[in-house]
């Protein structure tokens, strides 16, 4: 049987409560390498078929563990915006969806900016002008 290493183990375990393979590299393999160095180590670990297969086995034993997991927050949350319950307010539908887009990523705007700005910079989102 293919057994992981301690250090890879504890790479795997590291990784999913930190969610940051650079991260859990140093700390499992106490390195202190350069970062350059440790982000490719770490993408090599997590990219090794036995760690990235223990990933997932802590994953799904954790997912069965939780007693209020992620589906069951979108099931909640699609059910108050679409109204099924009947119940719901419009101010609510509308939080719900909110909350919905913003799990999901789909809300997020970034802006990159560099050198000088001599007038008031104004962002316009949504509408809505901030200054």
């Amino acid at each position: 049987m293919n057994e992981l290493k301690p250090k890879q183990e504890r790479f795997a375990q590291l990784y999913v409560e930190l969610g940051s393979a650079a991260e859990a590299y140093r700390r499992a393999y106490n390195s202190t390498a350069k970062p350059e160095s440790v982000h490719v180590e770490a993408s090599r670990t997590l990219n090794d078929p036995k760690v990235s297969l223990r990933v997932q086995q802590i994953r799904d034993e954790l997912s069965e563990l939780a007693l209020w997991g992620r589906l069951d927050s979108i099931k909640v949350l699609a059910e108050i915006a679409r109204a099924e319950d009947g119940e719901a307010k419009p101010g609510e539908r509308v939080s719900a969806v909110k909350e919905l887009n913003s799990m999901f990523g789909w809300k997020r705007q970034e802006v990159k900016h560099s050198g000088q700005v001599e007038q008031p910079l104004v962002v316009v989102m949504d509408g809505d002008e901030e200054e």
